[in-house]
């Protein structure tokens, strides 16, 4: 075949490859000059992940050992790293310029062609390549180069930005010459970014809102039209087909972008590329092509710092503005937000102050379909995810934050881990860069990241990431870790639990029941953590439990044995013995179908049905308890199915578990009907206050200390310090619950306002004397800096590190918000919702003095 031909080739070899998604093996030579052979095997690799399981039959045949090494070695580095590596060397023998270039499967689009297009624009002549396909979990491609000149020194820039754009769509123009790689990598960002944030205000919404808009419920829900108009009238695809009409505004929007943040001297053109926008985006009051810049725009301006100049980047990170989300008019502007754009992946991270913690979720879909949705309501999501977090933090220096990663439609298991891998190196680019002065406008920023759904099992290796990565608080980077990093398990020791279950135990208490006698409803099951030890903890009669697995049902109670068995081994009620259930019981299974109940029913699909059991009429009982589902699964449209016909609710008390399970509108309307409903934002917050107890001991022990008084070795007794440590958090946890219990239900019993209400104001009155506290000379104060380690820290760990060492380790915003938190709300659970000026003063020289109690 002649050199010319080479892409056309090489594109129809890869539609091969991705059409049937067989692992191929591909060699090429040049026996003459301008002709090249190419040579595509089919040699399946084995399906275990180590290297001489993973390469290829024939590969291990035919390679000598010292190029098997080498291959083994660049496979290891991409699997250890997540992204691109490249590995030059020369062959003395023949006079070759030799690069190996390792990539996870799918990476590089295009794998022969882009390569091949890379070579090109440096003017390399290629004698001969190679691509092996090694297997397991993580499938790796390692391509290697051999050439007489040596290879340009900024191919890996090169090659990092055809591994970054999607592989259809808007990677057309860059096989067509109309954008390059960084061009289409930009483009992918700003449709992104365009989709989830573009509004374009509807008429008739308008009309509704200024006729309806001071209804409270009805403004709730015209917010939630129009932004479901945006989201439909505006779809990635119609995004992107702007960009693929007019690369024009491609390149426009990327030089003003690059004249902004890339370091390197020379750029110009910029002046000229926004008015040419700036004309496009006026164009007209409608039309899809001038909102569609004219938010592009907004996107440019929006980004504060970015990575998208590093020499090697495994997805782009976006630094926004706040100033963006208070010209859109968010109820609450967050304190910082962070965009990142992979290939195959996009997500946010949130956070309401400047030292915050949050848990990162991976959000993954089963079909196109399921992406879509997920996609149109992400930032919403993350959004309101973290600002629940932050309500829930108040009892901790650290303010609300939450991520969220969404992977693409029908993702693995692995292939969701390597993006969120991607993510957390992307974070790390602005949190910890080798070079801060290649990011224009870099500050240092401290970010601490938790375990969510998806992401509890990489904890661990997220913390070693940043290690690695430079980052100097890498041992606070991430919580929930492994016992062998020092982390504490709130699945194992039932942390956030050990919080909503005393807010069940308070009603009780209250009203003179003992728990033996209520029945219950929980969402969230065995193999969870909130389930499985909500179970674990409680003795009441369950009658219902649904979960990932189904549904339990037994109006008689579900044998409590039996589900304490599930509970230990981490199962779901799939795994349940239905012998054990009652005449009147059932198990419906998510793949069931057309399953015949006790009373007859017929359940056409049991994931169906599992979806909405939580509204069945069968459903009633005593209490509910929320451990698992998705955001707003009781809201302001369905509410009334807790009802029955005569109009009385389901329960009598819901204690919710699960985070955002019930909207704000719709917990009012339940307890208008008389339902005592206690907020997520009051309920869980024992997993995060273990979180930042886990966070301090971090902070305040050097390296060595840690490693001995907080890590357990794998196979080795666990140290007395940390068993005493971790027992002293659930008492922490305990004690903040039951304070909180205590305020809420005085007030409530005082004035009769809604529990719900009243969550949002014990949040707000502490975060708002937080920040008054924080801004003040009080946390400066020598003696309320003691007072406060009196209040917040553990006995244990100021005994063992010293009062003035803990301190001054510290770092300096860290503490600030350490001596606020501790201040605000202790004086709030005191004092109250109304204490003024003179309480505080009391408060306040009692803390000076050294008498406050703890």
């Amino acid at each position: 075949m002649h050199r010319q031909r080479c892409l056309e080739v090489e594109e129809e070899i890869e539609r091969a490859f991705a059409a049937d998604g067989r692992l191929r093996d591909v060699s090429v030579y040049s026996p003459y000059k301008d002709l090249l052979l190419y040579i595509v095997e089919e040699t399946p690799p084995g399906e275990g992940d180590e290297f001489s399981c993973a390469a290829p039959r024939g590969f291990l045949a035919a390679t000598e050992l010292q190029a098997r090494r080498r291959y083994e070695e660049v496979r290891a580095a991409v699997l250890a790293g997540g992204g691109i590596v490249i590995s030059p060397s020369y062959k003395a023998e023949t006079g070759e310029h030799r690069v190996m270039i390792g990539f996870p499967r799918g990476t590089i689009i295009h794998f022969l062609a882009n390569v091949s297009r890379s070579m090109a624009r440096a003017g390399i002549e290629l004698t001969r390549k190679y691509a092996v396909t090694f297997g397991g979990d993580r499938p790796v491609m390692v391509t290697s180069l051999y050439a007489r000149q040596e290879f340009p020194a900024d191919l890996a820039t090169h090659l990092v930005e055809v591994g970054l754009y999607p592989s259809k769509g808007i990677s057309v123009l860059v096989e067509q010459g109309a954008l390059t790689p960084a061009e289409a990598t930009f483009a992918h960002a700003v449709t992104v970014f365009v989709h989830q944030f573009i509004s374009v205000p509807d008429a008739d919404i308008a009309l509704l809102a200024e006729r309806f808009g001071r209804e409270r419920d009805l403004a709730s829900t015209l917010e939630t039209l129009q932004n479901r108009i945006d989201r439909d009238s505006y779809q990635m695809a119609v995004v992107e087909q702007v960009f693929r009409d007019r690369p024009d505004f491609v390149r426009d929007l990327f030089t003003v972008f690059r004249q902004k943040f890339d370091p390197s001297p020379g750029r110009g053109g910029a002046a000229d590329a926004r008015s040419r926008l700036e004309a496009a985006a006026g164009a007209g009051p409608s039309g899809d092509e001038a909102h569609v810049v004219r938010w592009a725009l907004r996107f440019v301006d929006a980004v504060e710092r970015t990575n998208v100049f590093l020499p090697a980047r495994l997805a782009s990170t976006f630094r926004l503005a706040t100033s963006f989300f208070r010209d859109t008019g968010a109820k609450v502007v967050p304190f910082g937000v962070f965009f990142v754009v992979g290939r195959d992946f996009h997500g946010f991270h949130i956070r309401f102050a400047d030292i915050a913690r949050g848990g990162i979720r991976i959000v993954r879909s089963a079909t196109g379909d399921d992406h879509a949705r997920n996609s149109d309501s992400l930032f919403e999501e993350c959004y309101t995810l973290a600002l629940t977090q932050h309500r829930k933090n108040k009892d901790i220096p650290e303010g609300g934050a939450k991520g969220v990663v969404l992977p693409g439609p029908g993702a693995s298991a692995a292939e969701a881990e390597d993006a969120f891998k991607r993510y957390v190196d992307a974070m790390l680019d602005l949190l910890a860069p080798a070079d801060p002065a290649a990011i224009v406008g870099w500050a240092e920023e401290i970010l601490f990241f938790g375990p969510d759904e998806g992401s509890a099992d990489l904890m661990g290796w997220a913390a070693q990431h940043a290690r690695a990565r430079g980052y100097r608080y890498w041992k606070a980077f991430t919580t929930g870790k492994e016992a062998a990093l020092g982390g504490i398990s709130h699945k194992e020791h039932g942390m956030t639990t050990q919080g909503v279950h005393r807010y069940v135990l308070g009603i009780l208490r209250e009203l003179g029941i003992r728990e033996e006698d209520i029945t219950k409803v929980q969402t969230g099951g065995p193999d969870g953590d909130l389930g499985s030890n909500e179970i674990l903890l409680s003795c009441d009669r369950t009658i219902a439990v649904v979960d990932g697995g189904g549904v339990l049902w037994d109006p008689d109670g579900l044998d409590r044995t039996e589900l304490v068995r599930l509970a230990r081994a981490g199962l779901d009620s799939g795994s349940f013995d239905e012998k054990r259930l009652g005449p009147r019981g059932f198990a419906v299974r998510v793949g069931d179908r057309d399953r015949k109940l006790p009373d007859g029913t017929v359940v056409a699909s049991g994931t169906g049905f599992r979806n909405s059991f939580h509204l069945d009429p069968r459903v009633r009982a005593d209490l509910f308890v929320p451990c698992g589902g998705r955001p707003k699964s009781v809201n302001l449209a369905n509410w009334r199915s807790l009802l029955d016909a005569e109009g009385r609710p389901a329960f009598r008390w819901i204690v919710e578990g699960a985070n955002l399970f019930i909207t704000q509108e719709a917990r009012l309307k339940l307890e208008e009907k008389g339902v005592a409903v206690f907020k997520d934002s009051s309920t869980n917050k024992g997993g995060v206050i273990s979180s930042s107890l886990e966070v301090l001991a971090a902070l305040a022990m050097d390296d060595e200390s840690y490693a001995r008084l907080m890590c357990t070795a794998p196979g080795a007794a666990e140290p007395a310090f940390r068993r005493r440590y971790i027992a002293g958090v659930v008492r922490h946890i305990v004690d903040r619950a039951d304070r909180e219990f205590a305020l809420l239900w005085k007030v409530h019993k005082d004035t009769g306002r809604p529990l719900s209400l009243l969550a949002e104001e014990v949040s707000a009155r502490i975060n708002e004397i937080t920040g008054q506290v924080a801004g003040s000379t009080l946390v400066n104060d020598p003696a309320v800096r003691l007072a406060a380690l009196r209040l917040q820290a553990p006995a244990l760990l100021v005994s063992e590190v010293g009062a003035e060492k803990l301190l001054e380790r510290l770092p300096p915003a860290y503490l600030s918000a350490f001596v606020a938190t501790a201040v605000a709300s202790s004086f709030v659970y005191r004092f109250g919702l109304s204490a003024g000026f003179e309480e505080y003063r009391r408060y306040v020289a009692e803390l000076a003095s050294g008498t406050t109690p703890s």
